[in-house]
């Protein structure tokens, strides 16, 4: 392991150690995350480390701080699920299978060719909401661990999962369990966790399917 990668693992680390939400970038150089690496790094290095992450996003970052680097950061919904289920470890996160559920899927089924005078039949999009509701019920395990009761949300990421997934998906329930877990997100237990992450997300993929 490289020592940038030892500063990247340490820093989630400390990222999912600390109950604040997106607490100070300048707190880590004497947290026990970076102690117990055994690490020390230099702002230039932090500052590469911090650019890799947002890269691959796993933090979110807000505020200027020293020499350019930002002044608060915290976990994303698949930096949650780096630190919590991997302890930080890019490379075994990045192998996982967990994150194959972030690549699109593919078409079940090619169209048939249609004759010019008849018209194509809409079709909703509901892709990106089955991989929103499967993120949510990725990372919930360590949420719940860190921040509570979480049954609610669960139910409702896992319901809409399951509604976008049948070979003939009801609308009309599909937006009434996005809408739901778009108010669990905004207003629910991880609010400030998930919520963060995953409420544009939400609402891009309500927009692509025409459900919002």
């Amino acid at each position: 392991m490289s020592r940038l990668e030892s500063i990247a693992r340490a820093f989630l680390r400390y990222l999912y150690e600390d109950h604040r939400f997106r607490p100070e970038v300048a707190d880590f150089f004497d947290s026990a995350a970076a102690e117990a690496a055994a690490v020390q790094p230099s702002w230039a290095e932090l500052a590469d480390v911090l650019e890799a992450l947002r890269e691959r996003e796993l933090i979110a970052t807000s505020g200027e701080g020293r020499l350019g680097t930002p002044a608060r950061a915290g976990l994303t919904g698949s930096g949650l699920i780096c630190a919590g289920r991997h302890g930080g470890d890019i490379t075994s996160w990045s192998r996982s299978q967990s994150v194959a559920v972030l690549d699109a899927p593919a078409e079940a089924a090619v169209p048939q060719a249609r004759s010019a005078t008849e018209e194509a039949p809409h079709r909703i999009d509901y892709s990106g909401l089955t991989r929103v509701a499967k993120v949510v019920l990725l990372a919930l395990p360590t949420v719940h661990a860190r921040y509570g009761d979480t049954v609610e949300i669960e139910s409702t990421a896992r319901r809409l999962c399951e509604a976008t997934r049948q070979d003939r998906p009801d609308a009309g329930r599909v937006r009434t369990l996005a809408q739901r877990l778009r108010t669990d997100l905004a207003t629910g237990s991880v609010a400030n966790t998930l919520g963060v992450v995953l409420l544009d997300g939400l609402d891009e993929a309500l927009d692509e399917s025409g459900l919002a």
